[in-house]
């Protein structure tokens, strides 16, 4: 009995396992998106994006549902689909293009400062996030997608805090970014 619980058997049965630093991440923005960014930064950070992503979350879901009362035992009917936001973590260079780039963005969408200066002011949608796309894909060993998502009309909703130590030497800066979305398709 022991002899079926061996790793050989488990290996031979999975099969070839996927890795989680085998993945990629893309980002593409359509050109109005974050207003006040030129299109040049857009397209260096769009550019060089699956290098400047380190972490990245594939995006997950849950069907609402409610309880329905009939007679008998209750039962779940579902009634829509949400969509969870997606985590990164993203890689800073010297001159922090990246964090300025998300900083931008998230200024476009809600314009922060005092509301006589017309702070507070919210971007249309269809100005911030309508087109832009996020891809997230699980590679194999070989570089091949396994499966990608496609996260549609995304934008910045977070963007984490970041440290400022004398502690941490050996190592480079980085932030999160949380970016939500309104649905995403998987090939």
């Amino acid at each position: 009995m022991a002899q079926n619980y061996a790793i050989s058997n488990l290996r031979s049965s999975l099969g070839t396992l996927l890795r989680p630093n085998n993945f990629r991440v893309t980002l593409s923005l359509t050109n109005d998106s974050g207003g006040r960014i030129d299109q040049p930064q857009i397209s260096k950070i769009a550019n060089t994006f699956e290098f400047r992503c380190e972490k990245a979350e594939l995006p997950g879901r849950t069907i609402a549902t409610t309880d329905d009362m009939g007679s008998g035992p209750s039962l779940k009917l579902p009634y829509d689909t949400t969509y969870n936001d997606i985590q990164l973590s993203i890689i800073c260079a010297s001159d922090m293009e990246e964090r300025k780039f998300f900083e931008k963005w998230m200024d476009f969408i809600v314009k922060p400062g005092d509301s006589s200066l017309g702070g507070g002011t919210v971007a249309f949608y269809s100005k911030y996030a309508l087109g832009n796309t996020l891809e997230v894909s699980q590679l194999t060993d070989a570089g091949v997608p396994a499966i990608k998502y496609t996260c549609h009309h995304v934008y910045p909703i977070a963007i984490t805090p970041m440290n400022a130590t004398w502690e941490e030497i050996n190592t480079y800066q980085r932030f999160g970014v949380t970016l939500a979305y309104r649905y995403h398709t998987y090939a």
